[in-house]
């Protein structure tokens, strides 16, 4: 079971999505396509198929090995794991959720920082060793 940190008076994640790691990209569209599922708006990032799945549309990025994704994730191939996206909207956001992640007893695997995309985050595991990232994905990125 795991319990998220998901209503406080400033942490509030408007959005939560999915990722996975995938060997072939262009290979993982075509076969979510061919499902049915809807694809998750324009592509803008080479190495990434992104659907919609369910009533809730809930959101499942799959990342091309070689990509961002493998600093945060192991190959499919060797995992069953996934990681769980949760969203801020500041820098500082990001930061509540890293001290709040420590105080709760959670591991913190990459620091507070920018990734390779520019985007602000970090990773954590919780006491069981799944891992979550908080992302702040800044508009007109």
């Amino acid at each position: 079971m795991v319990i998220l940190f998901l209503k406080s008076d400033s942490m509030n994640a408007k959005m939560i999505w999915a990722n996975f790691s995938v060997k072939d990209v262009k290979r993982t569209s075509e076969f979510y396509t061919q499902l049915g599922f809807t694809p998750n708006g324009p592509n803008t990032y080479p190495k990434l198929a992104s659907f919609l799945f369910g009533n809730n549309n809930f959101v499942i990025h799959f990342f091309e090995q070689g990509s961002q994704i493998d600093e945060y994730l192991p190959s499919g191939a060797t995992s069953s794991e996934v990681i769980f996206s949760l969203s801020a909207e500041t820098e500082a956001e990001v930061k509540e959720w890293a001290d709040k992640v420590k105080e709760a007893g959670g591991t913190i695997l990459i620091e507070p920082g920018r990734d390779k995309t520019n985007h602000y985050g970090f990773v954590f595991a919780d006491p069981d060793g799944h891992k979550f990232n908080v992302l702040l994905i800044e508009k007109g990125m």
